[in-house]
């Protein structure tokens, strides 16, 4: 970290030093922006190549900001998850019924009028056809009435709930566009039965929108389980999350572990990790083609400008003044691109897309984030690029022997 912030104390003090150029030498800066505007075709050309690749920076970042949102606001502080110890997910994890009731009478567990709050659920997947005609796995939640009211971020938006024993399933309303035939009235094929499709919820942004909902009996017969996976379980003090975590762990009985439910969303923000990683692979190559047409657009303005250049040493301005003067050039022409590339890609904003978790093996749904942050990101990720790309070409410039300049050679 320290060798790191030394290498960065040279591009820090060139920084500070364009910033205090700007000021004090205004009239070959005026020079330079109006010479942007005099060659437009070049101008707009590199500027459109700039923002093409600040479009596609800002909307990679958002594939992962999208799966962060969804799976960030899908856990609560005063919640946990118990699981079989070392199961780490819901999909590996068995817990016996004889457990799951002695778990439910807990006295750390908050209760209400209906009793206490704690679902006990199973998750298994289930292969679903894809509208671009591929299959996926997909995540199916056989959860107990209670798990709907610890959970008041799923909104029901159309129809009505599952009822117990009667087959009858719930999806995210933003699975239909991705996945054919799950409208209301519908139905689909699991577990050698159909299941009626009696609603549609909405997930708000968390990562129960790559779920298929149902009753948890129902699951467990038709998949054959004779256990559950997990307990979701809230409790009456947030602040005894780790008093209940040692009780249950000191049970002999049980032999089980609590998760607290925000960590264990957390932990699967994981599975976006290889969009992350492909994305930053894309992002570096179309970085370099960026910055060599910043270079190349800029020697060319060079090589057409050696008379200028010639002239503004003649009436007095120094080396630093040309330099300063062009790298500003290169920098606001990669800012006006990195300002139209984040503006573009808030067209990605809101898109539905999917991945599988390399954790669950199912489909992970989400919509592509675009946030201010993420545009600010955009922006200064093109003045990098306008830095960059500039300085050879303005250090050339501030190099040019007075004699050969004024010849235009």
């Amino acid at each position: 970290m320290i060798l790191l912030g030394l290498l960065a104390l040279p591009l820090v003090g060139y920084l500070l030093w364009l910033v205090w150029a700007l000021v004090a030498y205004p009239i070959p800066l005026t020079y330079n922006l109006r010479s942007l505007w005099q060659r437009k075709v070049s101008t707009l050309s590199t500027a459109a190549a700039i923002a093409l690749v600040v479009g596609i920076f800002v909307v990679v970042l958002s594939l992962a900001q999208g799966l962060s949102v969804a799976f960030v606001s899908s856990g609560r502080e005063d919640q946990a998850l118990v699981l079989r110890p070392n199961a780490r997910y819901e999909l590996n994890s068995t817990i016996e019924r004889d457990r799951m009731r002695i778990l439910k009478v807990h006295p750390l567990v908050q209760r209400d009028d209906l009793g206490p709050l704690a679902s006990a659920e199973v998750v298994v997947v289930k292969l679903f056809p894809v509208a671009d005609g591929t299959d996926t796995n997909v995540t199916v939640r056989g959860l107990e009435p209670t798990g709907l009211r610890m959970r008041p971020q799923v909104q029901l938006v159309e129809g009505r709930w599952f009822r117990p024993g009667l087959s009858e399933v719930v999806v995210p309303r933003k699975m239909r566009g991705r996945f054919p035939g799950l409208e209301r009235g519908g139905s689909v094929r699991m577990g050698g039965r159909d299941w009626a499709i009696v609603g549609t919820f909405d997930g708000g942004a968390s990562s129960f929108e790559s779920e298929v909902w149902s009753d948890v009996n129902d699951v467990m017969q038709a998949f054959r389980r004779e256990s559950y996976s997990s307990l979701l379980v809230r409790l009456a003090d947030p602040g005894r999350m780790e008093a209940f975590t040692r009780a249950v762990d000191d049970d002999k009985r049980l032999k089980l572990e609590v998760v607290a439910e925000k960590a264990y969303f957390k932990e699967l923000t994981k599975a976006g990790d290889p969009v992350k990683v492909l994305g930053n692979l894309i992002t570096l190559i179309l970085t370099g083609a960026a910055i060599f047409a910043a270079m190349n657009t800029m020697y060319a303005a060079v090589a057409g400008r050696t008379r200028e250049i010639g002239t503004l040493r003649a009436l007095g301005f120094r080396q630093r003044e040309i330099l300063a003067s062009f790298q500003w050039e290169a920098v606001f022409l990669c800012l006006v691109g990195g300002l139209l590339g984040s503006g573009l890609a808030l067209f990605a904003n809101g898109i539905q897309a999917g991945t599988t978790s390399l954790q669950t093996f199912s489909d992970v749904s989400f919509a592509f984030t675009i946030t201010p942050g993420l545009m600010a990101q955009g922006v200064a990720f093109s003045l990098v690029m306008g830095l960059v790309g500039g300085f050879l070409p303005a250090y050339r410039a501030s190099r040019l022997p007075l004699t050969e300049a004024m010849k235009g050679g």
